[in-house]
């Protein structure tokens, strides 16, 4: 019974039952010493109350700070690896027709020549021809062989410049002075290329390299330029170039976002700005050189030095510097093919920006607690100062057992305060007592579980959403960028049309499609189904595609490309990954064509005796043993005849009760659909395929390909 009024009610309530029970004269000096402690211990609570909200805080922003930087990490070095493949497509390109070229010196007489256009001279369409020019000091002697020489390189531009969104034009220049750019365009009289960086710059290290930006002579926009010295017997006969504006990296690279903030720079070896967003001339016209913007930072921040170091060695890193008045996490990749490195610069204003209203409610609670717990000590002083002056008689016999049991609790919150300022979040105030002490204790009890709520959920969820769409981005970015998507492909080619299409069953997937000229007569054109879906089988479809195109322009038969393209697979498949392929070479002259087959669904033909399935041997899929032999085999296409090309996601596409579209229906509805117009034909089916499908998921790629020809033409 005494301890249950002792231990019951308010502290006010258990002092005043305490003091009224006893009354001794020498309590006085006790109870002097008790309030005297009471107020210290009020005071280091409130201390400790705000110094857990401060401590939170930090915790928070530190956490905060590390999946920044961690994710401003991620996306520039994925923005780096996009613009190396950007590149490393433009020096492919630029190989190529080096290499062709090359061939071209070394043996004149083996390739086609075409009319050469001056600048006053403007063809009848600009977009397939070329233009060249001279300076007015040379002599037309000088350069009129090589004039007819390079103009053979005309036939080469063509589809290099219609299956590349990312190229706009290709140069192509000799020691002499003369100058060739395609497609058409007007030159200035005063331009000598000699005189261009781009141009020196290939002649004097006699390697292939990349220009610093500078401005175009015909389009007056800004870009940089990849050149390749060509060499006929140790001399220097010629310079090809290809030009890729700086409007081009910037829509694809440097206008990339974390959440709407930040901004990307590509910087070469010395910091040189090379791309930025809003980047413009800065010259007055395109014989002035461009002026070279350098990527600093503030001088107050000190990490000049090391920053530098780390870019030149090709290292990848990120740091925390002043930048333009700011204070900044500044991220850096390389991009490995160029030596450049891809910067991303995020204000740490911006990163602390969500974390404010958080860090505003803390400091707010913190004032609320204080107020209450001073408040609250305030008023118990004073009634027990009142009391003990009353009943000063009976303070000496229940003095102890007072004090005790009031501070108790204080210290129980004092040691969790102390506990959970460590950072130790999981901890848990355990007071009893039945007062204002323990609604304190359930105030940090919840303020402490709401933080680490919080705090969980912001780092799985920013983590998650970062890593996800930065890698599917890439992906899907990548593989868009492989297959050809501008359509007339061959408009100068009236022997054929061709066309084409791939629907992904996820972001990124594995079927395929290519078309591409060996020679002059002969169209190479393949489709590919790479077994399985998403990230891993457009990773084998990449690889299995560049094979397929570099083979297929070297060797030129059917069963040799497919052949030579299964040992290098199969060397190195561990994962005993494969691909169905059609390949077939059409002579756009005769008509014949020939074809080998590594698994895939057979085509179906569409001539004058209506449609049919091609009746082909089967052949073994690409990439799980070496040494597979295939087999050429051979049909001649008259006029008017449609080869139709198709992938298992056709006819394997089911609806919501599982019924397969299949072969029979596939048939009819080419023998119903359209015939003349090859995107009215595939787009007729995939509409048929979707119909039957009826909203169910797509379970797999669906990719078509037709190809009809039209006969050789004739010329007069």
């Amino acid at each position: 019974m005494l301890k249950n009024i002792f231990t019951r009610g308010s502290i006010r309530a258990r002092i005043l039952k305490a003091l009224l029970g006893v009354a001794s004269l020498s309590l006085i000096l006790f109870a002097i010493i008790s309030l005297d402690g009471m107020r210290r211990l009020g005071d280091y609570s409130v201390k400790s109350s705000t110094g857990l909200g401060q401590d939170a805080l930090k915790i928070s922003k530190s956490a905060l700070e590390t999946l920044t930087q961690d994710g401003l990490l991620r996306i520039t070095t994925d923005r780096a690896n996009l613009c190396n493949a950007e590149f490393k497509e433009v020096e492919g390109t630029v190989n190529v027709l080096a290499d062709i070229a090359e061939k071209l010196w070394q043996n004149p007489s083996s390739y086609p020549k075409n009319r050469s256009y001056a600048p006053a001279e403007k063809p009848r369409d600009p977009s397939l021809s070329s233009v060249y020019q001279y300076p007015a000091v040379v002599d037309f002697k000088r350069i009129k062989n090589d004039l007819e020489l390079s103009s053979a390189m005309d036939s080469f531009f063509k589809p290099f410049i219609a299956n590349n969104s990312n190229i706009n034009d290709f140069n192509l220049a000799t020691p002499d002075g003369l100058f060739r750019r395609f497609p058409w365009g007007t030159v200035a009289p005063d331009y000598d290329v000699r005189k261009r960086d781009w141009f020196k710059r290939a002649t004097d290290s006699g390697v292939p390299g990349w220009s610093a930006p500078y401005i175009g002579v015909i389009a007056k926009n800004l870009r940089i330029n990849y050149s390749r010295p060509i060499y006929r017997q140790k001399k220097l006969v010629a310079v090809v170039a290809v030009n890729v504006p700086l409007q081009t990296i910037n829509e694809r690279i440097i206008s990339t976002r974390l959440n709407n903030l930040g901004s990307a720079v590509l910087v070469d070896h010395s910091l040189n700005i090379i791309a930025r967003e809003g980047m413009s001339t800065n010259a007055e016209n395109w014989a002035d050189p461009q002026k070279v913007e350098r990527f600093n930072l503030d001088a107050a921040s000190g990490s000049q030095k090391k920053f530098e170091e780390e870019l030149k060695i090709g290292k990848s890193g990120i740091h925390k510097a002043a930048y333009k008045g700011k204070d900044c996490f500044i991220a850096h990749a390389p991009v490995e093919s160029t030596g450049w490195s891809v910067l991303f610069i995020m204000p740490v204003e911006a990163v602390f920006a969500p974390i404010i209203p958080t860090e505003n409610a803390i400091l707010k609670q913190a004032d609320t607690v204080k107020s209450q717990v001073i408040r609250k000590i305030r008023f118990s002083l004073f009634i027990l100062t009142a009391v003990f002056f009353i009943i000063i008689a009976l303070v000496y016999m229940v003095a102890r057992r007072t004090a005790k049991l009031v501070t108790d609790p204080i210290m129980v919150l004092d040691e969790g305060a102390r506990c959970i300022g460590n950072g130790n979040l999981d901890h848990r105030i355990e007071i009893h007592s039945g007062d204002e002490i323990e609604e304190l204790a359930h105030t940090f009890n919840k303020m402490t579980a709401d933080l680490k709520d919080y705090i969980s959920n912001l780092t799985e969820t920013t983590a998650a959403k970062e890593r996800i769409q930065s890698e599917l981005n890439v992906a899907s970015d990548i593989q868009a960028s492989l297959l050809p998507r501008l359509f007339p492909a061959f408009p100068d080619r009236p022997e054929f049309d061709i066309f084409a299409s791939m629907d992904p069953a996820k972001e990124v997937g594995g079927d395929f499609y290519d078309f591409f000229f060996i020679d002059t007569n002969n169209l190479c054109f393949l489709i590919a189904d790479v077994a399985g879906k998403g990230v891993p089988a457009a990773l084998y479809m990449m690889v299995a595609k560049t094979l397929l195109k570099s083979e297929g322009q070297r060797l030129g038969e059917p069963d040799q490309i497919l052949g030579y393209v299964n040992n290098i697979l199969a060397a190195d498949n561990d994962s005993c990954m494969f691909a169905t392929v059609f390949c077939a070479i059409l002579d756009i002259k005769s008509g014949e064509v020939r074809f080998a087959n590594a698994g895939h669904n057979p085509p179906l033909v569409i001539d004058s005796a209506g449609v049919r399935y091609l009746t082909l041997k089967p052949g073994f899929v690409l990439g799980p043993m070496e040494d597979v032999v295939y087999e050429t085999e051979r049909i001649t296409m008259s006029p008017g005849d449609t080869l139709f090309l198709y992938t298992d996601g056709v006819t394997e596409a089911t609806n919501l009760a599982d019924e397969l579209y299949g072969e029979p229906q596939l048939l009819d509805a080419l023998q119903r659909g359209p015939k003349e117009e090859l995107t009215d034909m595939i787009h007729g089916i995939r509409i048929e395929v979707s119909r039957h499908a009826d909203g169910a998921p797509q379970s797999d790629d669906v990719t078509m390909v037709a190809l009809k020809y039209r006969g050789a033409v004739t010329h007069d």
